[in-house]
């Protein structure tokens, strides 16, 4: 018989796994809990050590679950010195400390940067994907090699629900990003055109791979630079790279545009973040193609924050407006989360069956879920679909999630439109937990 994860799990296939009753996916939801925190108590140093010390040795309710969270910090908790010292082996136990892998199992013989270092736990079967940040730390989410099969599973049944795409490649395709590296968002875009582009049709921004150690060393010199620490040989060298590095990515991008411009009569697949979906459709309409004139089976992908602001506030509503009439994904979600809660016909975010909503309040620290309603919060979750890693995390996002059914026809719970980051509400985005947590992997690291 199929376990309570395997069941949850196998409702990607389901037609419609935001259309099921609510109350036996509460059941299951439970039931997986209690089996994936079993399976990972053992296994996952972190959060053995937070079960002993909160005296959580079994779930009974999703109250039980609130101590066992981590926090979205806790995933790039190690210490910088470890990479700009290469001490390779620490940032490995560092990284076994808050996922499933051994560090045994991967080889750290000879590596020189921290590209190979995620390059060797790829190699063990494992993918640690980065979310990237303005401190210069980026954080490293384990999944294995499930969790890949699933999230493929999410785009080929999912995309566009609720009224999902067939998995079928009939466009040309336009990757607004490198040609691979341990991002999900790059993997995402690049699986989208293996299922809805058409063979050898797919054209990306740049060949090369996108390099974590650029990324984290551009950031780091950004804050010195901010602070005014940065000596002026490395602001010279690092302005020289950078115009050369935009003049490249700008004439690629002009192609990428003459290209779509002559090709918008038929389906395309434009993929990219948020910034260089905004950068396309500024380039498009000075081609004099206007909004709404593109080919309907166009699918358009877009992610991502809007961190510093980089982007008009009003950037959403001009993405609607050119995009009008394509296919487009609109989602709330995070690397942090296995799929994304995906807008129905109302402009509501359904959680999906495999993730169980937890809304906290400010702190961190109180659960404040409720039968029915609207309630406001910091939105946490444990999603019970993870093997690579523990699915329990403690955002730093405001919601509002309405427990009630949807005003769709469908069962809730979901998340309203309105989500800010804390950060950018003007107060300190603190979690209780964050620092007891970060706390523990230092003295596991250290041990």
């Amino acid at each position: 018989m199929a376990t309570a994860r395997e069941q949850i799990r196998a409702l990607v296939q389901s037609g419609d796994p935001f259309d099921q009753p609510a109350v036996g996916v509460r059941e299951l939801q439970l039931e997986a809990a209690r089996e994936t925190f079993t399976a990972q108590r053992e296994r996952i140093p972190l959060l053995r050590t937070r079960a002993q010390e909160t005296g959580v040795h079994e779930i009974t309710g999703p109250d039980d679950l609130v101590p066992l969270l981590f926090s979205h910090t806790s995933y790039k908790s190690y210490p910088v010195s470890l990479i700009t010292a290469g001490r390779w082996d620490r940032l490995l136990r560092w990284y076994t400390t808050v996922s499933v892998l051994e560090p045994g199992d991967v080889d750290m013989d000879g590596v020189r940067d921290i590209d190979e270092w995620t390059d060797r736990i790829t190699a063990a079967g494992h993918r640690p994907y980065i979310t990237s940040g303005t401190s210069g730390k980026v954080s490293f989410l384990n999944c294995d090699a499930g969790d890949l099969s699933f999230l493929h599973d999410i785009l080929e049944n999912l995309t566009c629900w609720p009224d999902p795409l067939p998995p079928k490649p009939t466009r040309r395709g336009y990757l607004l990003a490198p040609a691979s590296g341990p991002m999900r968002s790059v993997d995402g875009f690049r699986w989208h055109a293996e299922v809805f582009a058409r063979p050898g049709e797919t054209r990306l921004l740049t060949e090369e791979p996108m390099r974590v150690s650029e990324l984290m060393s551009s950031a780091l010199l950004r804050r010195r630079m901010a602070e005014g620490t940065a000596t002026p040989q490395e602001i010279s060298s690092f302005e020289t790279a950078s115009e050369t590095r935009e003049q490249e990515l700008g004439a690629a991008m002009d192609r990428i545009v003459d290209d779509i411009a002559a090709h918008r009569d038929e389906p395309l697949l434009i993929a990219g973040m948020n910034n260089q979906q905004f950068t396309l459709i500024q380039a498009l309409r000075t081609r004099g193609v206007p909004g709404g004139s593109l080919h309907p089976d166009t699918l358009v992908l877009s992610g991502g924050g809007n961190k510093g602001r980089a982007l008009p506030d009003d950037y959403q509503a001009q993405f609607a407006a050119f995009y009008e009439g394509v296919r487009r994904v609109r989602s709330y979600g995070m690397t942090e989360l296995q799929g994304s809660c995906l807008a129905c016909e109302k402009g509501n975010y359904h959680v999906p069956p495999w993730v169980i909503p937890l809304v906290l309040d400010e702190a961190g620290e109180k659960l404040l879920n409720t039968e029915h309603g609207v309630v406001e919060g910091r939105f946490a979750f444990l999603d019970v679909s993870l093997q690579g890693r523990w699915g329990g995390l403690i955002s730093g996002d405001r919601v509002f999630v309405d427990f009630s059914p949807c005003d769709c026809g469908r069962p809730g719970p979901t998340v309203l439109p309105d989500i800010r980051r804390y950060g950018d509400l003007g107060g300190d985005d603190k979690i209780t937990c964050a620092a007891t947590l970060d706390s523990y992997v230092r003295g596991m690291i250290h041990g």
